[in-house]
């Protein structure tokens, strides 16, 4: 699919009796299809310290498996099918590949932990640790038929773990899937998606709102704009549907909105704060090579924002460069606070599933 979009229908009105069930989407559970051929040749650079630590906290998290739990994990690095396996709906409506939270022992989520310690940052950790908080706490609810809870998270992985050859490692469920694609010392982590609802939750004692940081960053980025910035980077009082969800592979969005280049020195560093929001889920390592990429495409890079303007998390937003795309899109389903769901995407256009490492040349 090569097919590009400009930006989708504002979310109003009765969605169906799916999402008035599960409060997810405005298009039903929609699946990715993924079409990515593999090299047979693949060039894989020598590993650094991040790469091997990754590797054998994988491995030492493998060994802890019985033998058939090791087959039920491990697929082969070109299985499509399975690398498409990832939603922002429930695993009681999109299907997962894996094995499941619910049936691992204490030692091995421990082991499994240690591994998204090692993927991702304390942030990130703390990221995905909320959003299963907060699907626990829709236990019960909102409808029928919906698997809601933290046991409910799948984990999986395309290949065997290597220092020396490429592999996926996957971890998700309702509301997040981490899909990172690892050659040697390189990593992809597109597509992620992230979010939650509720997003207002109690946490290790504490009231949070899982996303405060990256809305108040966006929130900063917009205040900071003088009027003629403002008219190009406001594009509609409605917030509009997330664009590169479940299903959106090979699609290219539009860059829209104010561009890098026509914001100041202070207003730039604004706009990566609101890229680092999201990208500081990722491990130092591969957080600093993505920012990095994103200030040398500055320039060319995007803000845009469609809906209110005061209301905190209430709006969409995305970001739109070269080498990211991020978006942030609340769900508004009628009554409901509109602040309290999110679904919010990261893509790389250069390199979803590392497409530029592991892809075959036509």
């Amino acid at each position: 699919m090569n097919r590009i979009v400009k930006h989708a229908a504002t979310v109003t009105g009765a969605l169906g009796l799916l999402v008035a069930a599960t409060a997810c989407s405005g298009r039903g559970p929609k699946g990715e299809t993924v079409d990515l051929p593999i090299a047979t040749t693949i060039a894989v650079k020598p590993a650094d310290a991040r790469a091997k630590a990754i590797v054998a906290t994988a491995t030492a998290f493998l060994a802890t498996l019985s033998e058939a739990q090791r087959k039920a994990v491990v697929y082969a690095f070109d299985d499509n099918a399975q690398r498409a396996r990832w939603s922002n709906f429930p695993v009681s409506f999109v299907e997962r590949g894996g094995i499941m939270r619910r049936d691992l022992t204490v030692a091995q989520k421990a082991a499994l932990d240690a591994l998204l310690g090692q993927v991702l940052s304390e942030r990130g950790v703390r990221n995905a640790r909320m959003q299963m908080a907060a699907d626990d706490a829709l236990v019960g609810g909102p409808g029928p038929g919906a698997d809601f809870g933290s046991q409910f998270y799948y984990v999986a992985f395309l290949g065997q773990p290597s220092v020396a050859k490429p592999w996926m490692f996957q971890f998700g469920g309702h509301h997040l899937a981490i899909n990172v694609t690892f050659v040697g010392p390189e990593a992809s982590f597109s597509p992620m998606l992230t979010g939650g609802q509720p997003l207002t939750i109690r946490y290790e004692g504490r009231k949070v709102y899982i996303t405060r940081e990256e809305v108040d960053a966006a929130q900063a980025l917009l205040a900071s704009l003088n009027p003629a910035q403002r008219k190009a980077a406001v594009l509609g009082d409605q917030p509009i549907q997330l664009l590169l969800g479940p299903g959106e592979h090979g699609t290219t969005v539009a860059a829209e909105g104010v561009r890098g280049a026509d914001l100041t020195a202070a207003q730039q560093a604004l706009l990566l704060a609101v890229v680092q929001a999201r990208v500081g889920q990722f491990n130092a390592r591969d957080a600093q090579a993505k920012m990095a990429a994103v200030r040398a495409d500055l320039q060319q890079t995007t803000f845009g924002w469609w809906g209110p303007q005061d209301q905190p998390g209430a709006a969409y937003f995305r970001i739109t460069g070269p080498r990211i795309v991020q978006e942030y899109a609340p769900q508004h389903m009628g009554d409901d606070d509109p602040t309290e769901h999110d679904h919010s995407m990261y893509r790389d256009p250069a390199n979803d599933y590392g497409a530029a490492w592991v892809a075959a040349r036509k």
